[in-house]
């Protein structure tokens, strides 16, 4: 409710002042704003802000990047009848594989199971 009520404010104030004071009202506050901006203080304060948005950008942009990843391999490990594994959990690839004695590894890993369904590995 104050938000609603700040914004009447300021567009009754702005109405005022637009229409009393016109344009050259206007262009007057503008130099105004432009003189403070131009100060020396201002404008230590603007790059220390910059240096500091540019220190954190590669910051996010990695973390966005990474978080990106995550989720675009959640969503094709997982299918509707099989979520994805989370953190820690084996995917049902390796659970399945496991549970048939092929998990091992080296040369001839899964011939048991591929001789069971009749097939070669």
């Amino acid at each position: 409710m104050k938000g609603k009520i700040a914004f009447v404010v300021g567009a009754a104030v702005g109405y005022v002042l637009g229409t009393r004071a016109g344009r050259e009202r206007y262009e007057q506050i503008k130099r105004g704003a432009e003189s403070v901006w131009n100060t020396e203080p201002v404008q230590r304060g603007v790059g220390a802000v910059r240096g500091a948005v540019r220190g954190k950008v590669d910051d996010v942009r990695d973390f966005v990047l990474r978080a990106g990843k995550q989720a675009f391999a959640a969503m094709v490990q997982s299918t509707p009848d099989r979520p994805a594994a989370g953190p820690g959990q084996a995917s049902s690839a390796t659970r399945i594989a496991a549970s048939s004695g092929s998990a091992t590894t080296g040369p001839g890993a899964g011939t048991a199971a591929a001789d069971e369904q009749g097939g070669t590995a």
